[in-house]
Formats: structure tokens, sequence, C-alpha cells
């Protein structure tokens, strides 16, 4: 493929008072160089190094507001006083390199497993209706006190996340987590106007959180929203079961003060409603429904989607040409205005400025097996040839 054909994706996007250099983004992913609930040097070196390779936005991995059921495990952050230093400095870090910054704010909800002495382990597990799939329990219900208090709670990490330099937040409302237990009928059934059969009373919750943020953190900033219609308990569940509901869902996300919706899907170009439209994907649906910038995320550039790869075992090959002409053409019919991409990011820092230059043959494969050797190595040079002699003594 001529680099000349990816240009477009290289043009500028405006998003309130923020402009990306260009429209690709890394989305949050866990990377398991958390330290006491925060950034570690690794991490600062980890991201400043992708912004450096030329992404245009940058979502910091999961963090948790300081709530007691939001700790859940040491993979996990959270933004509070103790840990705000280093999150500046990490914002610092990605920002001087030339990416924009935001945190993604989540919180386990009913999937938290606490872990006896680690923080808050006594701390009850909540979630919307104490379910995390129809049949399975996780957690209890929350009261409406106690959406109020975590409510709260989101948006001072928020205001936190500004105070110390982010461009934003990202609310994260995606793939069984607690928020995302709310816009799932089959883990909300709350009969108090925040679950059930409805859209909008499902969504009533997170968007309202989300509402909270912007006027707590101002107009110019980012308030992106992810939200995903599989579960990792249910590949096959769908949050919006007509596009009718999807459209519902959008005024109501307008009418938050949304920036941005972050689409993630488990394979970009999949049709979501094939009856409705033979081609069209998630993203592009709410692209046409929403009328709000949308981003769109699910295994570019590798032939095997991330949960099959992640949880069944199989190894991806490497797609990029095929996958990149399919966003440059579904980019051209206007189904999105950014492109997400994960794990590529992981196996090569210098991801964009790889496209950017056309050297698609220097493009390294992703691999679980491998690759947290290699950050190891990226990160700390002969980190990993030091532990192998370490075990051997």
């Amino acid at each position: 493929m001529a680099d000349a054909l990816l240009e477009p994706l290289f043009t500028p996007l405006t998003l309130g008072a923020l402009t990306l250099r260009n429209r690709f983004v890394m989305p949050a992913m866990q990377i398991g160089f958390t330290e006491n609930c925060g950034p570690s040097e690794r991490t600062i070196a980890y991201l400043r190094a992708r912004a450096e390779g030329g992404a245009g936005l940058i979502f910091s991995e999961s963090c948790a507001p300081d709530h007691p059921s939001g700790y859940w495990q040491a993979a996990f952050c959270v933004l509070n006083d103790e840990t705000r230093g280093r999150w500046a400095r990490l914002a610092d870090a990605v920002k001087g390199a030339g990416a924009a910054f935001a945190i993604q704010l989540w919180h386990p909800g009913g999937q938290r497993r606490p872990i006896a002495g680690f923080p808050h382990a006594d701390a009850p597990t909540l979630s919307p209706s104490g379910l995390i799939q129809k049949g399975r329990e996780g957690g209890r219900a929350m009261t409406r006190a106690e959406m109020d208090d975590l409510a709260a709670a989101f948006i001072r990490a928020a205001e936190q996340a500004r105070a110390i330099g982010a461009d934003g937040v990202e609310l994260h409302c995606a793939h069984g987590y607690l928020m995302d237990q709310f816009l799932w009928a089959e883990t909300n059934v709350r009969a108090d106007g925040y679950g059930g059969a409805s859209v909008a009373d499902r969504a009533r919750y997170p968007l309202a959180v989300a509402a909270a943020i912007r006027q707590a953190i101002g107009p110019d900033a980012l308030v992106s929203l992810r939200f995903s219609q599989f579960k990792e308990v249910d590949y096959g569940a769908r949050v919006f079961e007509t596009p009718e509901e999807l459209a519902e869902f959008g005024v109501l996300a307008r009418d938050a003060g949304l920036s941005m919706l972050n689409v993630s899907s488990r394979r970009f170009g999949k049709p979501e409603w094939p009856a409705r439209d033979p081609a069209l994907g998630i993203a592009g649906w709410t692209r046409r429904l929403a009328g709000l910038p949308v981003m769109t995320t699910g295994s570019i550039g590798l032939s095997r989607d991330m949960f099959a790869d992640l949880f069944d075992g199989q190894d991806p090959a490497l797609a990029i040409a095929a996958d990149l002409t399919e966003l440059v053409r579904r980019f051209a019919a206007g189904e999105f205005d950014m492109v997400g991409i994960g794990r590529m990011h992981i196996a090569n820092p210098d991801f964009v400025t790889k496209l950017r230059e056309g050297r698609f043959d220097a493009l390294r494969l992703y691999n679980k097996a491998v690759d947290l050797r290699h950050l190891m190595e990226q990160i700390v040079p002969g980190a990993v040839e030091e532990g192998r002699k370490t075990a051997e003594v």
C-alpha cells in the first residue's frame, strides 16, 4: 500500500478546544506496570514512547476513582492524593511528546473480587442489581445513596485528572464492568428508574455521571465514553438490540455533553445489523445515529480479535495491509473519525511513524507470549536477561 493512501488518517481533528495531530489513538490497556495503585516509572516511559512514536491521543490504563468499592487488584490504578504526582508526571511525558492525554475512569462493579490484604478488601462489592450476567451473581445491588456517593467520587477523579494536566477523561462503560452493567439489560433489572427494559432508564446513571463530569471540568475538556455491545462474559451480548435503541442512546449522549464515543468491538469491520445494512459495523452505526465524533477499535492489523487472543489461546497473524485498506475506505465513507490501535501499539511503540513513512515491512507482529518480554526490554534494557540470571542463581 502506498503511504499516500493513509494521508486522510494523518489530518488533524478538533474535539472542542482540543486538536489531535492525527486520527490514531492508543486506547486504554492494562500493561502490568502499576505500583502502589498508580503509574510507575515504567508506565511513564512506556506511554511516552508511544507518544514519541506518533499517536495523536493516548488513554491511560483503567483507573478507579478513590472509592472503597473501586479497589480491586494490583494491576488497576486509582487516582487519589497519593498517586496524583505520578499521574502528573505521566501527563507531562505524554503531552511533552506531542500526543493528547486522557485518563480512563473505570469501576469493576460486580466483577470485583476482593483480595485479602489489598486496600479496602472488606468494602462491599457493588453492582446495579447484584448480577454480572443473567443467573450469575456479582456483588450486591447499590442503594441510591451509594450511587450518589460513587458519582461524587467519579467527579472528584475527573477534577483531579484535569488538575494534574490531563486533557480530559474517558468513562469506561464497556466489557461488563460497572457502568456497562448499568447499560446491559441482563445485569440491570432495577425498578427505580435506573434500570429495566428502557434504554433511557439503563443509561440514566452512566450518562448522569458523564454530564456531572462535564459540568465539573468545563466545556474545554475532553469527555469520552467507551461502550461495547459484547462482554467478557458473553461475546454475543448486545446493549442495543436495534439501531433505534442506539439512536436513543445517541441523543442522550449528546445531551450529556460528551466529546466523543469510543466504540469497542471484537472486529472493527463486522456488520452489526446485517439485515439492515450488510456492511456497516457498530462504529459506523454509532457515527450515523449519535451525531458525535466516533473512534473505532477492534483488532486492527491482526487476524484474530482480542478476546480470541487473550482468552481462547489463538495467536494472531499480521493483517495490516488488508485492514488499512478497509480502514481508509470506511473512514472516507464517514463511518468514524478516529482509529484505536491496541495490540499493534504494544508491539510497535512507533507504529504510527512506521505507517506514515510507509515502512510496513518493519512492523512487528504482536504475540502475547513474547510481548511482555519485549516491553520489559524497551523500558528497562537488560531487565529480562538479568531476571533470568537471578532465577538461575
